[in-house]
């Protein structure tokens, strides 16, 4: 049976992992049939990574954090650790999501783990989140394992070359390279990892720039491989708020994230739409047509090529395309909505979206936003 502890006994072998070997085991009293995994260390110089993750798992009890059920050493003195048994095996090895509700509602439930840890007294931060260490219950749930490298936060944060640093291909550029100078914000380093988890769940693939910003390549963003999905591009907002490479300006703390998820997960449960007039806007009413804007749909007289399109925001913001200025293309427009609507709204910049099926009419006016040029909408 190989060394084993004696209340275990060796049901099949699991891949073998960095630290350690892994096995599928039973109880050697039969009166458990449940399944568990059993890892052995292998490194006896590698015996700390044992030591915190079951320190971590032991301070943590959420249903998104893999439990530590036991731990000691085999009769030949190797440590061993036995935790749940994860049948649906790690999130890299499932196909990507299609779905933005469902893929949110998953990943939601990943990083509620995360924040669990990091909500901790002192917190912990796992620093190695990456798609192997995410194991899937037979129902399909989530849950954060492998805190082998995890930092328990306990006074000065102090990080040198032997610190953690996780997977090159997901964690933050400020613990990549031979040696860390600072003290990163650590909090930020796994809101960094948990947006590259995001976008693998749903490409299937790594965002493979270790240097570069999610925003500064459309055509690896979801909203490009999914065209014909526009919900898909809040998701896109959603990685674009965590895998930036200046900490600062990333989302704060695993619990905004968290946040941040379940209202654009619920934004689409609701059907909420992208405002964004380079997206299709499918129909509300026959939801055959598209909506387009109404000022590149309506030819009245002076309406010129030039203001059939709407402004960028830049446009927008400037204080000469306001009523003072009747030749702008904000004018043009307010033509429109007086043309259709016989009453446009005197200062503000109306939108009014036409389907080109039916003929349903959306109206917006845009100074019910917060700066009154609809800085909500794209372009």
């Amino acid at each position: 049976m190989g060394d084993f502890p004696r209340e275990w006994i060796l049901v099949r072998d699991l891949e073998e992992g960095g630290q350690g070997y892994t096995y599928v085991v039973k109880r050697s009293d039969r009166d458990d049939p449940a399944e568990y995994v059993l890892k052995r260390l292998k490194n006896p110089k590698r015996e700390d990574y044992f030591d915190r993750e079951i320190l971590a798992c032991q301070k943590l009890d959420h249903p998104n954090v893999l439990k530590v059920l036991e731990h000691g050493k085999t009769p030949k003195g190797k440590p061993f650790l036995i935790t749940e048994y994860c049948s649906g095996g790690s999130l890299a090895g499932r196909p990507p999501v299609d779905s933005p509700s469902s893929g949110l509602r998953l990943f939601e439930q990943i990083v509620a783990g995360v924040a669990h840890a990091h909500s901790q007294e002192p917190p912990i931060y796992h620093l190695d989140i990456k798609p192997e260490n995410i194991l899937l219950k037979k129902s399909g749930t989530p849950v954060v394992g492998d805190w082998g490298i995890c930092f328990i936060e306990d006074g000065a944060v102090t990080m040198t070359k032997e610190g953690p640093r996780g997977s090159i291909y997901y964690c933050a550029p400020e613990l990549r390279g031979p040696k860390i100078n600072a003290a990163p914000l650590l909090a930020v380093a796994d809101v960094y990892s948990l947006g590259k988890v995001l976008y693998f769940l749903f490409s299937g693939d790594v965002f493979d720039g270790h240097e570069d910003e999610y925003s500064n390549d459309a055509s690896k963003s979801l909203g490009h491989l999914y065209p014909s999905n526009p919900q898909m591009v809040l998701v896109d907002e959603i990685i674009n708020l965590t895998v930036r490479r200046i900490p600062s300006e990333r989302v704060s703390t695993a619990k905004g994230l968290l946040d941040r998820v379940r209202r654009t997960a619920e934004r689409i449960d609701a059907g909420g739409r992208v405002l964004d007039l380079q997206r299709p806007q499918r129909c509300l009413y026959c939801a055959e047509g598209h909506y387009k804007p109404a000022h590149t749909m309506v030819n009245s007289s002076g309406y010129s090529a030039q203001h059939q399109r709407f402004p960028p925001i830049e446009e927008r913001n400037k204080p000469d395309n306001l009523s003072s200025a009747p030749n702008s293309r904000y004018a043009y427009m307010r033509d429109v909505a007086a043309f259709l609507l016989g009453s446009p709204p005197q200062q503000g910049i109306p939108l009014m979206l036409i389907c080109d099926h039916c003929g349903n009419v959306q109206y917006f006016r845009l100074e019910y936003s917060p700066k009154g040029y609809g800085e909500n909408w794209k372009p």
